[in-house]
């Protein structure tokens, strides 16, 4: 006859799925590379949560180097920021991972870092497309998930071109929606004048700004005349 397991022993499951949680947040974080070399940060400058998530490296933090504190700090604070729910739901995504195959594991890792390896343009684009396919109703989800998994290698290729291209074209209309009435016939005139190279690194230096930012490059850039835009086109990284 099976029995049930007392509380303690409940909390004792709970606790052990929690810590292995958090290992795979530490081991997530440190996955992520940093754009500049941190300073090492001495362990009693740790908060005290900090020092208690951490306390597995407590005896080796001082010989640990500074990216490698840097990306064990970022997956404790995250682990900190988390609402028990939240740490409940990322252990049984662990348990998940922990249960696939290694083949399995090694293809998404590979589909990880393909997507890593892609520009942050292409890179939202995909963030977005996911955004909306996660909030399809399950059926859909799973028909067109049936649909591309029944595709060959090069249907697959002409989809994503086609859903690139689809995307682009919505990307285009949203941005010429978003530039006042008055300022259309002068924007159609300059981007006619721009050669297609100097029509690509403008889009990309839009895209790569705030809302704010593209405002007032817009207008910048509409002042000026083409021989100052060619100029200043060159000049930008």
């Amino acid at each position: 006859m099976n029995q049930h397991p007392t509380p303690l022993e409940s909390a004792r499951r709970r606790m052990r799925w929690l810590r292995l949680a958090l290992c795979l947040l530490l081991c997530m974080a440190s996955c992520f590379a940093l754009a500049q070399a941190p300073s090492t940060v001495p362990w009693a400058d740790l908060g005290k949560d900090e020092q208690r998530v951490l306390a597995a490296h407590a005896d080796t933090w001082q010989q640990l180097d500074a990216q490698t504190q840097d990306r064990l700090l970022r997956g404790a604070r995250r682990w900190l920021s988390l609402t028990p729910d939240q740490r409940a739901a990322a252990a049984e995504r662990f348990s998940k991972w922990q249960s696939l195959p290694d083949e399995r594991r090694q293809q998404i890792r590979k589909r990880y870092q393909a997507f890593r390896d892609l520009p942050p343009e292409q890179q939202q684009q995909l963030k977005r497309q996911f955004e909306r396919f996660r909030y399809l109703p399950p059926e859909r989800r799973e028909e067109l998930k049936q649909q591309f998994e029944r595709m060959t290698p090069q249907e697959r290729r002409g989809f994503l071109t086609a859903l690139r291209a689809t995307q682009q074209a919505e990307n285009a209309r949203n941005n010429w929606n978003r530039i006042p009435e008055k300022d259309r016939a002068a924007t159609r005139a300059m981007l006619d004048s721009m050669t297609p190279p100097e029509r690509q690194k403008l889009r990309r230096i839009m895209q790569s700004s705030t809302p704010e930012e593209r405002r007032a490059l817009h207008q910048r850039v509409l002042a000026m005349n083409a021989a100052e835009r060619s100029q200043w086109l060159a000049e930008q990284p």
